[in-house]
């Protein structure tokens, strides 16, 4: 059985943020803007190719912004990992 005073001390442990959390947070917020000014370019395309498919066009630019977000924060978390154990 804990004590109070140690189970204070263990509950906060958890909480600080990692070097870790902070670059796949940076990740993130890169392939996030990436993708968004890549779909910025490409809407007009995009919406063309998708103004077919109706009441579906918004939910077909949604899970294409969304799959190339997914993708470009994959590439950016592979190549700087790759990079941070080779330099």
């Amino acid at each position: 059985m804990t004590t109070s005073g140690r189970a204070g001390t263990d509950r906060h442990r958890g909480i600080s943020p990692s070097g870790n959390t902070l670059w796949a947070s940076l990740e993130c917020l890169l392939g996030g803007v990436a993708a968004g000014v890549l779909v910025l370019f490409a809407l007009p395309t995009l919406s063309d190719l998708a103004r077919s498919l109706g009441l579906l066009s918004t939910t077909v630019l949604a899970f294409v912004f969304l799959f190339l977000w997914l993708s470009l924060w994959a590439v950016i978390g592979t190549v700087h990992e790759r990079v941070w154990t080779v330099g």
